[in-house]
């Protein structure tokens, strides 16, 4: 099965906004290939949202996502509300809130990237496939203890990658619930079933919450470090001096948010597309030597990072549109893994493919520290899989996270016959 059967509709270019369209994989793929067709540079007006330029086509997320001088991460890095930007602003000084590495430019980003770039490197990633193994061959247990059915998301893909990006923190399994309840708010704030409250004023609290909880972490591992990430981040110095506080927080913010987080949306989006797909999950089943083709694969198909925003530094044609210095331009990364100039049959999971080209993990500069870990866990979790059952088919409908920054699906209901 593949989106291709759906019938085109029409969108504008403001639907990108929408978190019901966005939070659906056919019909967020659906508005992404109109747009790629019909207007692969367009401009987004709404109401609540600053104006920016939406890009669509794999060539122009690519050029400019690896332009890291000319279009910049800051002011604007993702698409929020005036309203909270407004909130953000007031708060933190910035129109983001606190300042991650992919809010920041050179020389500061470059910086405090080299603070872990080392523990994310193929070296010290390939340290842990043991580790990552046993944790796999755990949660295949408890899936399996289950006795042929569970919810996918909510009993396995949660929490696989969740113990994972803790382990390597050097955080208690205790602090489980607490992260993923407030990953979700965070990443969820347009959900209704994931949002703190309506009230955008919750997405503020959300951020005191984290911020309170990697308090005690930094003060913890400041007294008591070991031989872990967390520690590394306590003790941390830039520039000969210790890391500013706030740029502690945001760093252990977006590395444990975004290490579990997208990693659960591959794995569990995966496992939708080998259950719509049984030949290659027959060809998985075959070759189980293509399990890290087929996790890079998994990840071009669900990319569940949405988007990212640039602003422009200097006057640029693109796509036939003028764009001018000071503009925002959103580079949607599902748009551009789909884009059939560049992937033969795009909306055809296809486990042979030379996957490596796929923009999933960004491009340039900020391509995503965690990319070899977060195709490790993948890889790892359905070779582990897949030889000790039968058969997988669906048990229910799935549900997607209605939102436009980071999204894929939050309940799959599967049945299983065990080997």
């Amino acid at each position: 099965m593949t989106d291709n059967n759906q019938a085109e509709r029409s969108f504008i270019p403001a639907d990108v906004l929408n978190a019901a369209i966005m939070g659906n994989e056919s019909s967020m793929n659906s508005l992404f290939n109109f747009l790629r067709e019909h207007d692969p540079v367009s401009r987004v007006e709404h109401p609540d949202y600053e104006p920016f330029w939406s890009l669509t086509k794999y060539d122009d997320v690519k050029f400019i996502g690896s332009a890291n001088e000319d279009f910049l991460s800051a002011p604007r890095t993702t698409l929020l509300p005036m309203e909270f930007e407004k909130m953000l602003m007031e708060m933190f000084g910035t129109r983001n809130g606190l300042e991650t590495l992919i809010h920041m430019d050179k020389p500061k980003h470059l910086k405090l990237r080299k603070v872990s770039t080392d523990w994310f490197l193929p070296r010290s990633i390939n340290k842990l496939e043991l580790e990552i193994k046993a944790l796999a061959k755990e949660f295949v247990d408890k899936m399996l203890d289950k006795g042929g059915s569970c919810d996918f998301v909510r009993d396995i893909a949660m929490y696989y990658p969740l113990r994972v990006i803790l382990s390597i923190l050097g955080l208690p399994r205790n602090s489980e619930e607490t992260m993923l309840t407030l990953t979700q708010e965070l990443f969820g704030g347009q959900d209704p079933a994931l949002q703190r409250s309506e009230d955008m004023e919750s997405g503020l609290s959300v951020l005191t919450d984290f911020g309170d909880f990697f308090n005690k972490v930094i003060e913890e591992k400041k007294i008591n470090p070991a031989d872990d990430l967390a520690s590394v981040l306590a003790n941390a110095t830039v520039d000969g001096e210790p890391m500013n506080t706030l740029d502690q927080m945001s760093y252990f913010i977006i590395t444990a948010t975004a290490g579990h987080d997208t990693t659960s949306a591959a794995i569990s989006g995966g496992m939708k597309a080998l259950i719509d797909h049984p030949d290659q999950m027959k060809l998985l089943r075959d070759r189980p030597d293509l399990d890290m083709n087929a996790a890079k694969e998994m990840i071009r198909w669900t990319s569940p990072v949405r988007h990212m925003v640039r602003t422009a530094t200097k006057d640029i044609e693109l796509g036939g549109k003028h764009i001018k210095s000071g503009d925002n331009l959103a580079l949607w990364y599902p748009a551009a893994n789909r884009d059939p100039e560049n992937f033969a049959n795009p909306n055809v999971l296809d486990f042979t493919r030379d996957a490596k080209s796929q923009l999933a993990f960004g491009y340039g500069a900020h391509i995503c520290l965690g990319q070899h870990l977060a195709a490790l866990e993948v890889a790892c979790f359905f070779r582990e899989l897949l030889p000790r059952i039968e058969e997988i088919e669906m048990n229910g409908d799935p549900e997607w996270v209605q939102a436009i920054f980071v999204g894929g699906l939050k309940s799959l209901p599967i049945r299983y016959q065990i080997t």
